[in-house]
């Protein structure tokens, strides 16, 4: 009787298998997808906030913004609707901007900027800024957004210049939980933003051939794809 087969799988395939693992450890880094929805709030009270030119810390916020950090998601993803549309329905309130997408997590020292530099919902209005997304030992969210308001049905964009038009800044610093919906308030405008971690489906398994097998005793290598098989009377012998 022949001893057991040894499968032996070829040195160039070991060594694809141990660059896909060492690949596989440099991404597997968290993946958040952030949805965010800004507001206006119509009975606000202006407390003096309002100016006819933006204030010192009402400049245009600066950051980083690699474009290949961040995937935005399609409006089919978004999980936050049912919020959306109960801003839309009350009186008092105006969905703005609403957005969703994917990106990774970062420490404080390298985390990047999501742009926010849009025309609001509204056709008339416009937000500017950044929301920053950090993992450190906990989430945090950094909101630094302005609020151009539109006294007119004429579109408007940040300036700095005479005639410009109101800015409201809203700047915040929160510590966030995972699937939580959070709410950063202004007197003006609001923003409720939700972070959830992004789990990739599995991959389906990829059979991979063994290309050579051979045998302890001595015996010829087999071509397993030329193998034949015994038939059912030859096993019962």
């Amino acid at each position: 009787m022949s001893r057991a087969t040894r499968i032996r799988i070829p040195a160039v395939l070991t060594g694809f298998v141990l660059l896909l693992c060492m690949t596989g450890q440099a991404v597997s880094a968290r993946l958040y997808d952030v949805e965010v929805i800004v507001f206006s709030n119509h009975a606000s009270v202006n407390d003096g906030e309002q100016m006819s030119t933006p204030a010192a810390d009402a400049v245009r916020p600066g950051g980083v913004f690699p474009e290949n950090r961040f995937t935005e998601l399609a409006p089919r993803l978004y999980t936050m609707g049912n919020i959306r549309g109960g801003l839309s329905a009350a009186s008092g309130y105006s969905v703005l901007f609403h957005r969703a997408w994917r990106q990774q997590a970062y420490d404080r020292a390298h985390a990047v900027d999501y742009p926010v530099h849009s025309f609001a919902d509204n056709g008339r209005d416009s937000i500017e800024g950044t929301i920053r997304l950090i993992k450190e030992r906990y989430l945090h969210l950094d909101m630094d957004l302005l609020l151009m308001a539109s006294g007119s049905g004429s579109p408007v964009l940040y300036s700095d210049g005479p005639g410009s038009v109101p800015a409201f800044r809203l700047s915040e610093k929160r510590r966030v939980r995972s699937h939580e919906i959070h709410y950063f308030d202004h007197p003006n405008f609001g923003v409720i933003a939700r972070v959830t971690p992004y789990n990739p489906p599995e991959e389906p398994t990829v059979m991979v051939p063994v290309e050579e097998v051979t045998v302890e005793d001595g015996q010829a290598p087999v071509d397993e794809a030329t193998a034949i098989v015994p038939s059912d009377d030859q096993l019962t012998r």
